[in-house]
């Protein structure tokens, strides 16, 4: 029998230790490349929400000019400057 001589075991058991060590690796290999790509997406996706931070405070500071608002509360609310007549004094309610 082939398995009879120490040297031939030896040799087979070397041989199924380095095929397991293959398929091990192989494996672990995948995984590290699928790890990798999602890596890859998430740096991708992160960037894309910083891009879309950016234009948000661009557009809340361009909303919230103290200009902008003046011309739109004297165009949609009617509102105007206020006027020394129209201050009233706190006795004035009692």
């Amino acid at each position: 029998m082939i398995l009879a001589n120490k040297k031939n075991q030896t040799l087979l058991i070397l041989l199924f230790v380095f095929c397991f060590s293959l398929i091990f690796v192989s494996g672990v290999r995948d995984n590290l490349k699928n790890i990798d790509k999602d890596l890859v997406k998430m740096k991708y996706e992160i960037e894309k929400e910083k891009d879309l931070i950016k234009i948000l405070k661009a557009d809340y500071t361009n909303l919230t000019k103290p200009s902008r608002i003046v011309n739109l509360a004297k165009e949609k609310l009617g509102l105007d400057n206020i006027k020394s007549f129209q201050i009233k004094k706190l006795s004035d309610f009692y």
